[in-house]
């Protein structure tokens, strides 16, 4: 399985309290994934949610040809760690993003009001959209990832593991 060169725990530690400035396009109907709506858990797979803090500590890849995003290392320090139902190969499904619906300028400085929480499926989605959804969040809040971890019988999980020396673990 080949994935795409976007890694997203160096980039969540840049976005720090970074805020989309603007409302994104969110799909509003279920896409298909093999003529099946992405809302369909498919057969040997289950599906779970988690809130995390950050720093998340999960390195995040795309899958260049289902388009497809999997958790490819976990950080031993990070929230997911901590949580531990995160596990390498589960693919994010959906996760959580904070627009702004509004905007004022006081002489000269521009603020943002009207924050809302949404949720962004993943399917069909850039990665740096993904990434943007993610980092959109200030760093008090939660960020809600929706995964889904498919039996190694299924032949749907997505991403070989390998423990690293120092002891993090990573997919390929």
């Amino acid at each position: 399985m080949q994935f795409t060169s976007h890694r997203l725990a160096t980039k969540l530690h840049r976005f720090g309290r970074t805020r989309v400035a603007h409302t994104p396009r969110v799909r509003l109907q279920a896409a298909s994934n093999n003529g099946q709506s992405i809302d369909q858990v498919p057969i040997g797979c289950s599906r779970y949610s988690v809130s995390l803090k950050k720093p998340l500590g999960i390195v995040l890849e795309q899958d260049v040809k289902s388009g497809n995003i999997y958790v490819v290392e976990i950080k031993p320090e990070g929230s997911a760690a901590r949580d531990g139902r995160v596990k390498l190969g589960d693919q994010l499904i959906a996760t959580s993003g904070v627009i702004y619906t509004t905007e004022s300028d006081y002489g000269g400085a521009t603020v943002k009001g009207g924050q809302q929480v949404v949720r962004l499926r993943v399917q069909g989605e850039a990665f740096k959209t993904v990434s943007a959804a993610i980092g959109s969040h200030p760093g008090h809040m939660a960020v809600t990832l929706d995964f889904q971890r498919c039996d190694v019988g299924a032949g749907l999980s997505g991403a070989s593991v390998d423990e690293q020396p120092d002891g993090t673990r990573s997919g390929k």
